[in-house]
């Protein structure tokens, strides 16, 4: 009988060690889960935040729009520090003196005659003897400048990067 009660003992110790290592085992891929959704929604507040970054006040059309004559000039620099001559006029900078901004206290009186005095330069750029394409780029890198200096100066250490020195 002590034999049998034994080997009672022994199974029920076993099935508890067999119970308990599945339950470590399920416990510790819950835990795995949890620490990649964290992971996943740190990943997503991150890309918010940088977002929020760019511009704390939101995507507004005219600040996408300015992000792409940022992006526009920089492909721009390089072409012309290799000597090649800008392809088609960006068509969509007209925009600019219709794109409404983040804050409609952005766009000053003075903000239109900025924003023509940058497209005149911009169409100077696009139509300049290869000779002249670094005088005529930096001068839209200036117009730039100017606006921000008086409008939004955020962006200005950015744009001042893009000047092409010699």
């Amino acid at each position: 009988m002590a034999s049998k009660q034994m080997a009672l003992l022994l199974k029920n110790k076993f099935f508890v060690i067999i119970t308990l290592l599945c339950f470590v085992v399920l416990l510790s891929q819950c835990s795995n889960k949890d620490k990649n959704l964290s992971k996943e929604t740190t990943q997503k507040d991150t890309a918010t935040c940088s977002s929020k970054k760019i511009n704390p006040n939101g995507d507004s059309e005219l600040a996408l729009l300015m992000r792409k004559m940022l992006q526009s000039s920089a492909s721009l620099k390089e072409m012309i520090k290799q000597g090649k001559l800008p392809d088609k006029f960006p068509e969509e900078f007209l925009k600019i003196h219709t794109a409404k901004p983040t804050d409609s206290e952005t766009k000053k009186a003075s903000f239109d005659g900025f924003a023509a005095n940058y497209l005149d330069n911009l169409n100077t750029l696009y139509h300049s003897p290869k000779e002249e394409l670094t005088q005529n780029y930096n001068a839209v890198i200036n117009s730039c400048v100017s606006c921000h200096s008086e409008h939004c100066p955020g962006p200005i250490k950015a744009i001042k990067k893009l000047t092409i020195t010699k």
